[in-house]
């Protein structure tokens, strides 16, 4: 029975509407035809439109409401993967066609975390979209607990993530910045007069710390290990999970902290102090799946970013401000 639905509906592909298989998706996501229709910019009624042309074009049921719930049927359960193959060909396409004459265009979809979405990325999105003025760019920060897994559904065509080993075979995996994580103090602290300080003077200060579950705390952490430290040797009153707050809080006079030196100097009003002996980076990388169809304008992104080096990044983009 299973095997029959799949033969009829890839059977019918070539006359499918590429709007409503999408307009199913996204239904399909929400379990919601209210949901379904804010996140498309449409009616709910239009959805519904849709669905049941769907559902008649292919002769099964792909919706089963329970009360006021929606639960999707085994035909509508075998659609979901064979649709997204199929918006992502339509995609594809489309997309090719234009680039024979010369055109780039299209969208690509990008998931990274908060920090790289607000604090490194726009940048590169600029000096990209120099370059491709009809490519557009979906930046999803945060949007998935396996961001992985969304490359491998086709959600996201890149991932921007600061995990270092462990990935399948399937990816393609570049390395697309190093960044450097800094002791910061307030401009008016004794250290900031001074060119650098010892491993040891950090046992003389309060702290701010970096939440134990963030990758910062666990590279400073490593890092001062090397030199038979800890962080929980630090002095410290204060843990602070957000970025933006550490640094906020060092700024108010709060105590001294760890930050990456490129959101510290976006935000500013406070010091990068070095430590002899003592350098901590973390390097950023960009994942695709190659076992996925890739667009014109996914190609391009990707080359995009294999070009630039970390020398021009660091110079066009996150210059030490005065």
């Amino acid at each position: 029975m299973k095997t029959n639905r799949i033969s009829k509906i890839s059977s019918d592909k070539s006359m499918l509407d590429a709007h409503q298989v999408n307009i199913f998706l996204v239904a399909a996501e929400t379990l919601n035809f209210t949901q379904a229709a804010e996140r498309l910019h449409m009616s709910q009624p239009s959805v519904s439109q849709h669905i049941k042309a769907l559902e008649k074009h292919f002769g099964e049921v792909l919706f089963i409401r329970q009360g006021r719930s929606l639960i999707l049927s085994d035909a509508g359960r075998v659609l979901i993967p064979l649709a997204r193959q199929f918006i992502i060909q339509s995609t594809n396409i489309n997309e090719t066609m234009s680039s024979l004459r010369g055109q780039i265009k299209g969208r690509i979809r990008i998931g990274c975390n908060a920090e790289s979405g607000k604090y490194i990325l726009p940048e590169f999105f600029k000096q990209f979209y120099s370059h491709h003025p009809e490519v557009t760019i979906v930046c999803e920060t945060d949007s998935c607990s396996s961001p992985l897994e969304a490359l491998r559904r086709g959600k996201q065509h890149f991932i921007i993530t600061n995990q270092e080993k462990g990935f399948d075979p399937c990816f393609d995996v570049h390395h697309f910045l190093t960044e450097e994580i800094n002791l910061i103090t307030p401009r008016n602290h004794p250290w900031a007069e001074r060119n650098s300080i010892e491993v040891e003077d950090l046992l003389n200060e309060k702290f701010i710390l970096p939440a134990t579950n963030t990758n910062t705390y666990q590279k400073v952490n490593a890092a001062l290990a090397s030199k038979n430290l800890s962080l929980l040797q630090l002095d410290s009153y204060l843990t602070l999970s957000l970025s933006e707050a550490i640094i906020l809080s060092v700024a108010k006079g709060l105590g001294v902290s760890f930050s990456s030196k490129i959101i510290s100097t976006t935000i500013g009003n406070v010091v990068s102090i070095p430590i002899n002996g003592l350098i901590i980076n973390r390097d950023l990388s960009i994942v695709r799946d190659k076992t996925q169809l890739s667009t014109a304008a996914q190609d391009a992104f990707w080359d995009f970013i294999a070009a630039v080096s970390d020398e021009i990044k660091q110079s066009a983009a996150f210059s030490e401000k005065s």
